[in-house]
């Protein structure tokens, strides 16, 4: 939960960016909000919202003294524990290592708090379903931070999915993990099975996958392939710490009219392949979606915490529900058990 001073720092340098989210945001209600755990991510989640329209900023929480130094750029008050969290906080993102999830995110529950739970949801399947179980119970909103869902390149492409018959998933970075990482799966691959199941209207019949560990994690590099009972073949590929050209996200999608298309999260975009070309998007007028092939700069974390935001002043179901948070937990535990019996 360590803030950072090169992390505030950075934050500041970010403070002007514009969130061109929809104009009647303007209108919405302000929510009082706070952040629980302020590292890296936790100090974007404040920062976004610090500006987002309907978001009313009211604390930042973290045991590191280094946090008052971001609280104090946001002009709001910082506290060490979560004891201290203000009676007029009514959201909260829970941003803190995934270890302690479950018993944080369940004490805030019953306090009545709507929270944004960073991915995963939990450590084990069971602790996700009790967490379902304690928000329902509660009449709380628990919304899981598969942010990828929120990327303008998977709006765009996510309804080509239910029609491949392969989808080809690449996600790698040349940086090592967070020292709180467990492994490349639970950390990384995860945000493309989430992806994948989400679009998919059907289930996992058959898992092969290996992997292996370069001395950072558990698992370091994972492949996988996945077959669903529609027929649909799914190959992922993660990895990190490796030294690549630059960074990768994508989904490659061979659709069952012999077309491929190319959802680009790195760059936002989603285009069709020129046939026989093995990168680049046809022109511009040659695509046959109605949606546009160009990037669309928006601000994925806002839009992930717009649409919270929304949900709790709606009283309405989460984009990402805590029961797809522990399907695709379950999945990579999966994953991850085959790779770790096969590993000497």
């Amino acid at each position: 939960m360590a803030a950072g001073r090169d992390t505030a720092l950075l934050m500041m340098n970010l403070m002007n960016a514009p969130v061109p989210l929809s104009p009647a945001l303007e209108l919405a209600l302000p929510v009082d909000t706070a952040v629980i755990g302020v590292g890296y991510f936790g100090s974007l989640h404040a920062l976004c919202y610090s500006r987002l329209p309907g978001s009313r900023l009211q604390a930042l929480i973290d045991p590191d003294p280094i946090t008052q130094f971001l609280a104090e750029h946001l002009g709001v008050p910082w506290f060490p524990g979560v004891a201290e969290l203000p009676s007029t906080i009514r959201a909260v993102s829970v941003a803190t290592p995934v270890a302690t999830h479950f018993g944080l995110t369940r004490s805030l529950l019953q306090q009545g708090l709507d929270v944004l739970l960073e991915k995963p949801i939990a450590e084990t399947a069971a602790q996700a379903t009790e967490l379902r179980m304690v928000a329902e119970a509660n009449q709380c909103i628990l919304q899981i931070g598969h942010i990828e869902r929120f990327n303008p390149a998977y709006t765009a492409g996510r309804t080509l999915l239910p029609f491949a018959r392969t989808i080809r998933s690449v996600r790698t970075t040349r940086h090592p993990p967070r020292s709180s990482a467990l492994d490349v799966v639970i950390d990384l691959m995860i945000h493309d099975l989430d992806l994948i199941l989400h679009s998919l209207d059907s289930s996992v019949v058959e898992l092969r996958a290996s992997g292996r560990s370069c001395g950072l994690t558990a698992i370091d590099e994972a492949e996988v392939e996945l077959t669903f009972s529609n027929g649909c073949r799914v190959y992922l590929d993660a990895h990190w710490g490796r030294d690549t050209e630059q960074d990768a996200r994508c989904m490659v999608a061979e659709l069952e009219n012999d077309e491929t298309w190319v959802i680009d999260f790195r760059r936002r975009m989603t285009y069709r392949k020129a046939p026989g070309s093995s990168t680049g998007p046809l022109p511009a007028d040659d695509h046959t979606l109605p949606f546009p092939t160009q990037g669309i700069q928006e601000d994925t974390l806002s839009l992930q915490l717009a649409a919270f935001l929304d949900a709790c002043r709606n009283r309405s179901l989460p984009q990402v529900t805590p029961a797809e948070g522990n399907a695709a937990l379950k999945l990579a535990h999966h994953i991850r058990q085959q790779i770790l019996r096969a590993c000497p």
